[in-house]
């Protein structure tokens, strides 16, 4: 399982399915291997997925039980879950939540992305819990491995439901918020956008899980990774030091 290791309507925009479109979900089908966003510090190619893993975890098919106390839902503004996700979480294959103590923030490292239309977006985010759900036989996942998604524009996605644990950092998922970034940001720089919405959704979810700033932390400062990527490490380096998590 993936818990330690690890409908459709699009307001504002067109729903995916148009010609362009297609065009595009194809090309990205071939990439889906690709969907995660680890990688060791000494490559120098595309990051290539390193996923999460852990030796303990729900048993297949065993209900998870409910969390005495669940945390609250995602912070206000943020765009619900059935804006993107063509199926539901695993709920068998995931363990609870629980209360947050820590948040890390990643890339996608897939091939960079530009995309700012929420129907673009949606099947990025698609794609990627398509992959993560493929991932060990596609037995062992139980949904997209990180909670939130920033995309370029600025705005704040509902990814894993903040009830469930994330799959996102090996053997550290427990009680961490997973924040993903899209793009590949080893060979792309974050929009101004993105950075400020990033910076928005952390001091909310500090705020609503008291979360100390120090416990705010990007992949690579908990792992052998490239994730985030440089210039996404640059960009939180400086709003760490503007205090603009505070």
């Amino acid at each position: 399982m993936d818990q330690n290791q690890d409908p459709r309507q699009l307001s504002g925009d067109s729903a995916p399915g148009g010609r362009g479109l297609t065009r595009r979900l194809l090309l990205l089908a071939g990439l889906g291997a690709l969907a995660g966003c680890a990688a060791p510090r000494s490559t120098t190619r595309l990051p290539q997925p390193s996923w999460p893993s852990d030796p303990s975890r729900a048993s297949s098919g065993t209900p998870v039980p409910a969390p005495a106390t669940l945390p609250e839902a995602a912070p206000s503004g943020t765009l619900a879950r059935s804006y993107w996700a063509k199926g539901a979480p695993i709920p068998s294959r995931i363990n609870p939540m629980g209360t947050p103590n820590r948040i890390t923030i990643h890339h996608d490292g897939m091939p960079p992305f530009s995309g700012t239309r929420q129907s673009e977006v949606a099947a990025r985010i698609e794609l990627i819990r398509r992959a993560h759900l493929n991932r060990d036989g596609g037995n062992r996942w139980g949904d997209i491995g990180y909670h939130f998604v920033v995309d370029r524009a600025g705005r704040v996605w509902e990814a894993r439901p903040i009830t469930y644990q994330g799959a996102h950092v090996k053997n550290q998922n427990e009680r961490n918020i997973g924040i993903l970034c899209l793009g590949n940001f080893e060979q792309q720089r974050p929009s101004r956008d993105q950075v400020r919405g990033l910076e928005i959704l952390v001091v909310n979810l500090r705020n609503k899980y008291r979360v100390p700033t120090s416990r705010v932390r990007t992949h690579r400062e908990l792992a052998s990774t490239l994730c985030p990527g440089r210039h996404l490490q640059d960009a939180v380096n400086s709003s760490r030091a503007d205090r603009r998590f505070v």
